[in-house]
């Protein structure tokens, strides 16, 4: 009956014990006396009002050298003493304590003898942390909201509901999600079209940009602390534990703080579209000052920030786009040309001597016209068709780098750049958001929000 991770954890023995089966996700350490701690406390199980095993008990009283294990009861195996079952609560000695409860409430209770319902002190806790002794603890998650499929598939196969909750690992920062971007990427993906590339661990929770705040850093994490707001492109080598959630284990190395001047919606689409831009403009194709470079879809998530990023470079940017978003490219400094029949024309006529540089977002026809374009020696780079190699350019596909992404907050800080929001979604409407991505006609970014709560020490 015990669960692969978990470990049993016996109480005292007295009749009618219940033995939890327990995870333990964290232990905070503290000093009496100054004596460090040096092991676990038990942990013991109680039923209050009839309901049993979704809570557990870490005894806080006078003990030396003393660690306090925040634990997830998962299982609790009814045994007997002396042909007793198990039944009501346990009996414990002398204990100040504080139960940790499904939901983030808590009760408490104090004094001697057996604990029974009539003796327990209910109280409500704050939902971020729990005090004990004057010790912050981060809560855990336990059922929290998220998106997830189960099979590839279209908008439908997405559900909304509960997922387990999220492990952080040393290296890596829990995150509540603010905001979360959506892009072609994740219902790309939703549809199995990077099966081939990226395993997929079901149920999978989609999204890879994300805008929150810290409420735990793994041990290993000394560049942020409890409260700090954050961005994140949470990409890992497998599909699994995306951003369309509550909370999410972000890996230290996909994060960096938040632009202050921005919204955490803005902010959400800011991640994965900049590093695109940033990092196909800057490192592929190496874009100077004063040169002359054509991006398209400009007035895309990607598109759009290219512009800005290209213009606050120095160069001359000229963005294709729908007639109708034309205002829309020129408000972010470029000069904009209409799709369609008679393209390479109108480039033509902007930039007679060719072009020093082509961002495709395109591929297809529209690959081979660009690179038709390019001065004798221009650039070429796509993030859409890798047959961009056969025209000598370059395939490019986005990477988390935290020094790229301070780089993108510090230009958003600087106004260099902005994040234009058409339309954000509750978590439960995530569907929607995927139908209106995959119409491919957005003006800057969708974003999925998250119901918030003003928490202690966080918001």
């Amino acid at each position: 009956m015990v669960r692969r991770g978990s470990v049993v954890v016996p109480v005292v023995p007295v009749l009618g014990v219940p033995v939890p089966v327990v995870q333990v996700v964290d232990v905070v350490a503290v000093l009496h006396l100054r004596v460090p701690a040096l092991f676990v406390v038990h942990v013991l199980v109680a039923r209050v009002r009839g309901v049993a095993g979704r809570f557990a008990l870490v005894p806080v009283a006078a003990v030396l050298a003393v660690q306090m294990a925040v634990v997830c009861v998962v299982e609790v195996v009814q045994v007997r003493y002396g042909g007793v079952p198990a039944v009501g609560a346990v009996a414990v000695g002398a204990v100040l304590g504080v139960f940790l409860m499904e939901g983030g409430h808590g009760f408490t209770f104090e004094g001697y003898g057996t604990v029974t319902t009539d003796r327990l002190r209910a109280r409500t806790v704050h939902i971020g942390a729990y005090r004990l002794r004057g010790v912050r603890v981060p809560r855990r998650v336990e059922g929290m909201k998220a998106i997830s499929y189960s099979r590839y598939g279209g908008p439908e196969v997405l559900e909304y509901g509960e997922v387990r909750d999220p492990k952080v690992g040393p290296d890596q920062v829990l995150v509540k999600v603010r905001a979360a971007a959506v892009n072609p990427v994740d219902w790309k993906c939703r549809e199995g079209y990077l099966d081939a590339v990226l395993d997929a661990v079901f149920p999978v929770v989609p999204g890879w940009d994300v805008s929150g705040v810290v409420v735990q850093p793994g041990v290993a994490v000394p560049e942020f602390a409890v409260g700090d707001e954050v961005i994140g492109y949470v990409r890992e080598d497998f599909l699994s534990r995306g951003t369309f959630a509550e909370y999410v284990a972000a890996p230290v190395r996909t994060l960096a703080r938040k632009p202050r001047n921005l919204s955490f919606e803005e902010a959400a689409g800011l991640p994965l579209a900049g590093l695109t831009a940033y990092q196909v403009l800057v490192k592929a194709l190496e874009v100077k000052r004063g040169e002359t470079v054509l991006v398209h879809a400009a007035a895309g998530g990607v598109g759009s920030l290219a512009v800005q990023i290209g213009v606050h470079l120095g160069a001359r940017m000229i963005g294709t786009a729908s007639e109708h978003n034309h205002d829309f490219v020129r408000g972010l400094g470029g000069e904009p040309v209409a799709y369609g029949e008679g393209l390479a024309e109108r480039v033509r006529g902007l930039a007679p001597e060719g072009l020093d540089a082509v961002f495709d977002t395109v591929g297809g026809d529209t690959l081979k016209t660009s690179a038709n374009l390019l001065a004798p020696e221009g650039r070429l780079a796509s993030i859409a068709d890798a047959e961009v190699l056969s025209y000598g350019g370059r395939y490019c596909f986005v990477r988390p780098d935290p020094a790229d992404l301070r780089k993108l907050a510090e230009l958003a800080e600087l106004g260099a750049v902005s994040v234009h929001v058409q339309e954000a979604f509750p978590l439960e409407r995530a569907a929607d958001a995927h139908r209106l991505s995959e119409e491919g006609r957005t003006r800057g970014k969708i974003v999925v929000t998250m119901d918030w709560e003003t928490e202690e020490g966080i918001a």
